[in-house]
């Protein structure tokens, strides 16, 4: 045993004590760092040879995809949180609920989830602020059984009482248990501080779950869900002639679509700065000021200062100085928020500890200033241009994710050539223009922060750290079962 193990230790010595050769026998490099790979031969895929309007109205973006026996599906319908009803916040997410759920005109709900498993269908619904979205994947040998099913869940469901109720009781639990984690806290304080007084600072409570009626699902799914409120996608093995015309019968004719615009939302007036005093360890921190609208002509310029100030992880300026060198937190970035439904928000966010809040804020915000006052580099203008244009190949990895990103750049009325132009658009950006943006878009004495952790900790640290919480005013303090409250 000891000599075997003397006798590998030899040739282990061996082999890595060899002069490395350039290449084997078969032409093999003799180390990954001398591969070459050629130039990637690539193009963006464009949308219109996939899109079909049916003879029943339906818009839809249809690929074959035959690699593997799976059908894969998206549908986007114009609805979403911010046209809930106000008193019954929650409605449209009890909508996506109960269309998977709540049984259908054929099919009870046991029977649905029975038939779910037994064909291992995969189905979601989810309601954001502006969007229902329903998906789909099964084997193409069970096209029938889930085409079945996802026409009864669309356009015939049951909305069981039994099932809604069930439902509330979930979200209503969910709704105590909100504010237990720093995150979400920081999430909901922050559109509360942005948007007050907006459709986007509403959020559900127990009191609006439990307002929401059977007959408010009715006459919400009359409303949203429709042929002609809707933009479908579709992948995998099928004959196209043949889906187009299943795609018929399954939806019905289109019929005229009633108000499906959102609320318009400004940014309101709030305090500069919001804590919500929590007994924790760390401080969850995040401050922002307003942004644009998209389209907006800026948001190229201004998405890659964003990569370059924090979007860019590690090699990031916050990344790289607040993270890496002051090792002050694990975590920080920023976000530039693209947003068509309404104005977005340009913040910076991070956690750290207690003791180290203010340090870690004055240090962010040096950051900020720096980039100000001296600009960018080349080569970081360089790197952002080529790692956002490079991460573009990766939005369409199969034919599924065409028609799917396809689908949902229509939702939001992009040009049908937005893809196409990204990389143009990116590759034009100056130096000078991305001084400009900073300039026009970032400013740090209009930031407004909110913040979740010890109040008095964070007193204590932050002013003999150079960030002093009581120099922002108006400046509130509250407990986070006061956040439903505010404006």
């Amino acid at each position: 045993m000891r000599l075997t193990s003397l006798l590998f230790i030899v040739i282990l010595i061996s082999a890595f004590s060899a002069p490395a050769s350039p290449a084997d026998e078969n032409g093999l490099p003799s180390s990954p760092s001398k591969i070459v790979y050629p130039p990637l031969d690539w193009t963006v895929p464009l949308g219109a040879p996939y899109r079909e309007t049916l003879k029943n109205g339906l818009r839809a973006y249809i690929a074959v995809d035959s690699q593997l026996p799976l059908i894969e599906v998206a549908a986007y319908f114009r609805w979403g949180a911010l046209k809930d009803p106000s008193g019954k916040e929650g409605a449209c997410s009890l909508l996506g609920k109960l269309l998977k759920n709540g049984g259908t005109r054929d099919y009870p709900p046991d029977s649905i989830d029975a038939i779910i498993d037994r064909y291992a269908l995969r189905v979601n619904i989810s309601a954001s602020e502006d969007l229902v979205e329903f998906s789909a994947s099964f084997l193409s040998d069970f096209a029938d059984t889930a085409f079945a099913v996802i026409k009864q869940m669309l356009f015939y469901p049951r909305f069981d009482e039994r099932e809604l109720d069930k439902e509330k009781k979930i979200v209503i639990e969910n709704i105590r248990h909100r504010f237990d984690n720093p995150g979400p806290t920081l999430d909901i304080a922050y559109q509360k501080v942005m948007y007050a007084g907006s459709p986007v600072a509403r959020i559900s409570t127990e009191q609006s779950i439990n307002r929401i009626k059977q007959s408010d699902l009715v006459d919400l799914h009359r409303r949203a869900i429709s042929t002609g409120n809707c933009i479908f996608s579709i992948a995998g093995r099928f004959d196209r002639s043949a889906m187009i015309d299943r795609l018929e019968k399954l939806f019905p004719p289109a019929t005229p679509v009633g108000d499906t615009s959102f609320p318009k939302i400004s940014f309101g007036k709030s305090e500069k700065c919001l804590v919500i005093q929590k007994p924790i360890t760390q401080a969850y921190v995040r401050f922002g000021m307003p942004l644009f609208k998209r389209p907006n002509a800026d948001y190229y310029t201004v998405s890659i200062a964003n990569f370059i100030l924090g979007g860019g992880g590690f090699t990031s300026r916050l990344g790289t100085r607040v993270r890496s060198n002051a090792g002050l937190t694990y975590s920080i970035h920023t976000n530039a928020e693209s947003n068509y439904t309404y104005p977005g928000t340009w913040y910076v966010d991070f956690f750290t500890k207690s003791e180290t809040f203010g340090q870690a804020t004055a240090l962010s915000l040096d950051v900020i200033r720096d980039l100000l006052a001296n600009g960018i580099t080349d080569g970081e203008l360089e790197h952002a241009k080529e790692t956002l244009i490079g991460g573009l190949p990766s939005t369409f990895r199969s034919p599924f994710d065409v028609v799917a990103t396809y689908g949902w750049n229509e939702y939001y009325g992009r040009s049908p050539l937005h893809f196409k132009q990204y990389a143009d658009e990116l590759g034009a950006v100056t130096k000078d223009e991305v001084r400009r943006a900073l300039a026009k878009y970032l400013d740090p004495a209009a930031f407004a922060f909110t913040i979740v952790g010890d109040t008095a900790v964070l007193r204590a640290h932050g002013a003999s750290e150079g960030f002093d919480l009581d120099t922002l005013s108006p400046r509130k303090i509250i407990a986070p079962n006061s956040i439903p409250q505010l404006p």
